[in-house]
Order: structure tokens, then C-alpha cells, then sequence
């Protein structure tokens, strides 16, 4: 984690943990003051504390806001600190149930500290996010920045650099540069996107308000008399070999090297991702590209825990309903109650996928005569008036009965409660190269296809683009949303046939 985002959580944890304490004494004294307040142990007490913490960590962690606070809106701040503060709440009420606390019936205490905590953590985020950002740059805290570029990429990637407000910029070299004196001079030309530069003719003395400082007679001389912590190397690729000797010098004085890979450059921008992380692979310097962003083990080790807690839940809950299904199921059509299928999950990994056998066991190999009336435009069969679903299946596709087997599969870690929906061998083998890229998380339960009208979606390629939204803007609270959608969806019956 760099130190911006790992200043910026320790700030936000800092100032949301102590408006939660600060709201549950204040609604203390006053419940204890108007005589609202159970009769408590000190045991009771220290359970409540320790309750009240444990639940604001796992939902701090499990839903923080990863984007730079700097660029955040004020509604969206006020929505991440209601919502952070709701859950807090919600998982400190089964908390107290499960520890059987006497604080459980303390209502008013509890209904106060919250609106408390809401408001405290609200104006404590709202100053603290202001202060960080106006004097972290003038704190100790701050990286000491030198920049070594040309002249036609300064400006841009400078006034880039500068948004981050961890770093402060020292100066700038600029290695194409002339001195003349005592002044330096870019050579002319036209900067990226036909941003012009200084012509020859005339000196520069600053770019985006940092000073220019070097060029290439004199930058490893002002690297050494800097106070500089990183420096960044931004150059194209003629310049590779003087750069490669001044970048190992510059690491010999250990001072943190950041450099361009030209080679990548054009590659980068000829895609329509920009998620690229270079790393030593057996000896040797590797760039890594990829579509979709790399979730942290926190969020992997979170989703994968809700699976196991959802899955348990859920394999519980549908044991009496499939049972109940069964009987009927069976006598309209013998044959196995549960249906097994190969599909194709995570990466392409084939697992079997569970439910509840709502066709004729013939149903496989009748689906060749019944593809022409294919309703769906791509790689999925779908139809209405399906003639090898039976009368009990139909119900129970209707209310989603027949995908509760399927708990089975997230216990396993073949699927997951929220994901895409795994397709079949045969559609697999049909796709083209970006339809594989819905994919690149574990399939699931349900999902964004599921609960956006699944039955009223005829293009394949909607399903895709439904599917790879999900993966790129995955969050706990988006798989929370989804669940509830997909609640409201069965009870509902919409958009299953």
C-alpha cells in the first residue's frame, strides 16, 4: 500500500473510530442522566465496548473508500459515512443478541449514539480531509519528489504528479534542456496531445510552479545535494541508454527509482485498460497487464468468508424446502432429483453446477431440435414455453427453488453467493475473446444479469457488459445491494420464466 493510501486509512480509521467512541459516551451520560439506561454489569460494559470495536473494524475494513479523499464529493462522503455507520450498527445489534448483553435493551442509548456517531463522523471527516490535504505537504510525513524528464512531456506529467498530495515536488531536470546563462532552454516542440512547450528562444524556469533545476550534465550532481526521498524518470525511448546508467546511480545513493518502460507505452495506449504492475519474475523485469483490478487479500479473504456464512445459511435453509419439492418433482418425472451440469467457472476452470431437475431427463438431448427457437441474440439458449420443462419445474424456476442446490457449489468454492453467471461447455466453446473476461471472477449465485431483468435480455453482449460492470466496480456493499435486489426480485417473481 503506498503512503497516501495508507495515510489516508489511518486518518479516516483514526477520526471514525473516535467520533464512535466519543458518540457512545456522550449518549451514556445522557441516557444515565434522564434514567434511560438498563441496569449494567461491568462485565456487560467491557462486552459492549469490545463489541462496539470488533463491529466497527470489520465493517472499517470490509467497506472503506478507496478513492483518493482528495477528489471525493461531499455527497459521496456523507453517503460512505452513513452507510459505514448503519452497518457498524447493524452488526453490533447481532453482536449484542449473540453475547446476550444487557445493553440490548437499552434503546435510547443505542439510538443516540448512533445519530451521534453519524454526525460526529460526518464533520470530523469533513475538517480532518481538509487539514490533511492543506498542510500534509508542509508536514514530515510528505515524500521529497525530484522529477527527470523532457521537455515536451514536463508540464503534463508534472501537473499529473502534483495531484497526489503525499508528494512535493523538489524540482524538475530536464535532460534535453540547454543552459545558457543561467537559465535553461527546452528545445521546441510539441507536447503530448499538441500541448506546446517553450520554444528554444525562450527560458524556463518553472513547470507547473516547481522549478527547473538540471539537465543532463548536471542532474546526477543535484540528485546527490537534494534532500529527495523518490525520483521519478519520464523519458522516451532514445534516451534509453544514458537513463539506464543515471537511473543505477541514482539507486546507489538510495533514493527510490520510478521510471518509465517506453517499450509499454505504446502498448498502454493502444488498450482500453490502464491497469499495469511491473514486478522481478525469476531475475527478470515483468510487466503485468490486466483488464480488471486486482482485488486486495482483505476483500478475497471477506467475500470468501460471507460465501462460507452464506452458504451454510442457505444449505440449511433449503434442506426442508427441497424436500418438500421433491415429492411432486419425482412423481411428474422420475429420474434423479438433482440435476448435475458441467459448466465453466473462474478462468475457465470446469466444475459441476447443482439444481434442482426442473426438465424430463431426455431434456439434453431434445435441446438440438429446439435451437432455432433460440430467443437469445449470442452464446446462451433461452425460451419461452420451453417444452422440456415440467409443470412442477416451471414452479419452481419461476420462484428460483431450483437454484438453491447451488449453496453446495459455494461451500465448495466453485461458485460464490454474487458473481456471473457460468455458462455451459457448449457456450464456452463459442466465445470470443472478450466475452471471457466475464470470467475473471468466480461465477455465482446470483448476480447483475440476474437482477436487472434477466428474462427481458435478448443480446448476449448486454450480459457481458452487465457481467464485466460488476468485476470492474466490485465492493462488498455493490454484493450487499445485489442480494437484497435478488430477495425482492424472487418474492417478486420478475424476470424468471
Amino acid at each position: 500500500m503506498n503512503k497516501r493510501k495508507a495515510t489516508q486509512l489511518l486518518v479516516e480509521f483514526t477520526v471514525d473510530l473516535s467520533s464512535l467512541l466519543l458518540a457512545n459516551l456522550i449518549s451514556f451520560f445522557i441516557c444515565t442522566a434522564i434514567k434511560k439506561i438498563p441496569t449494567i454489569t461491568k462485565q456487560s460494559v467491557w462486552i459492549y465496548l469490545i463489541s462496539l470495536v470488533l463491529s466497527f473494524c470489520v465493517i472499517f475494513f470490509g467497506f472503506s473508500v478507496s478513492l483518493d479523499l482528495s477528489v471525493r464529493s461531499r455527497t459521496r462522503e456523507f453517503l460512505a459515512v452513513l452507510r459505514n455507520c448503519l452497518l457498524t450498527y447493524m452488526t453490533l445489534s447481532v453482536a449484542l443478541v449473540l453475547t446476550r448483553s444487557d445493553l440490548i435493551n437499552g434503546r435510547y442509548m443505542f439510538l443516540i449514539s448512533l445519530t451521534l456517531f453519524i454526525v460526529f463522523s460526518g464533520i470530523n471527516r469533513y475538517f480532518s480531509k481538509r487539514l490533511l490535504i492543506r498542510h500534509f505537504t508542509n508536514s514530515g510525513f510528505v515524500n521529497l519528489v525530484g522529477v527527470i524528464t523532457v521537455g515536451y512531456r514536463a508540464f503534463d506529467f508534472v501537473s499529473n504528479l502534483q495531484q497526489d498530495w503525499t508528494r512535493h515536488i523538489k524540482g524538475v531536470a530536464v535532460i534535453d534542456a540547454e543552459y545558457q546563462n543561467g537559465k535553461y532552454f527546452f528545445p521546441g516542440s510539441s507536447g503530448s496531445g499538441g500541448t506546446k512547450v517553450a520554444a528554444k528562444s525562450s527560458a524556463v524556469e518553472y513547470v507547473s510552479t516547481v522549478p527547473v533545476v538540471a539537465n543532463m550534465s548536471n542532474v546526477v550532481d543535484w540528485v546527490r545535494r537534494e534532500p529527495l526521498d523518490e525520483v521519478y524518470i519520464n523519458v522516451p525511448y532514445e534516451y534509453e541508454n544514458e537513463i539506464a546508467g543515471l537511473a543505477e546511480e541514482i539507486e546507489s545513493m538510495g533514493v527510490i527509482v520510478h521510471i518509465n518502460l517506453p517499450a509499454l507505452e505504446k502498448l498502454v495506449e493502444n488498450s482500453e485498460f490502464d491497469n499495469v504492475e511491473c514486478t522481478m519474475v525469476a531475475g527478470y523485469p515483468t510487466a503485468t497487464l490486466t483488464a480488471a483490478r486486482q482485488l486486495p487479500l482483505s476483500a478475497v479473504i471477506l467475500k470468501r468468508l460471507v460465501d462460507i456464512i452464506g452458504g451454510l445459511l442457505g444449505s440449511l435453509i433449503s434442506l426442508p424446502i427441497i424436500l418438500i419439492v421433491a415429492v411432486p418433482l419425482l412423481i411428474e418425472s422420475p429420474g434423479p432429483l438433482i440435476f448435475k451440469q458441467p459448466r465453466v467457472g473462474k478462468n475457465g476452470r470446469v466444475f459441476n453446477i447443482y439444481k434442482l431437475r426442473s426438465m424430463y431427463v431426455d431434456a439434453e438431448e431434445r435441446k438440438k431440435e429446439l435451437l432455432a427457437a433460440n430467443e437469445m441474440n449470442g452464446f446462451m439458449f433461452k425460451m419461452d414455453n420451453d417444452p422440456r420443462i415440467t409443470k412442477v419445474g416451471r414452479f419452481i424456476r419461476r420462484t428460483s427453488i431450483d437454484e438453491l442446490p447451488q449453496f453446495w457449489n459455494v461451500l465448495k468454492g466453485d461458485m460464490s453467493l454474487v458473481g456471473t453467471r457460468p455458462p455451459t461447455l457448449d457456450e464456452f466453446s463459442k466465445y470470443e475473446s472478450h466475452h471471457k473476461r466475464r470470467l475473471s471472477m468466480r461465477p455465482g449465485i446470483t448476480g447483475m444479469w440476474q437482477v436487472s431483468g434477466r428474462s427481458e435480455i435478448k443480446n448476449f453482449e448486454d450480459v457481458v457488459k452487465l457481467d464485466c460492470e460488476y468485476i470492474d466496480n466490485w465492493s462488498a456493499w455493490l454484493d450487499i445491494k445485489i442480494i437484497f435486489k435478488t430477495i425482492g426480485v424472487v418474492l417478486r417473481g420478475i424476470g424468471a420464466k
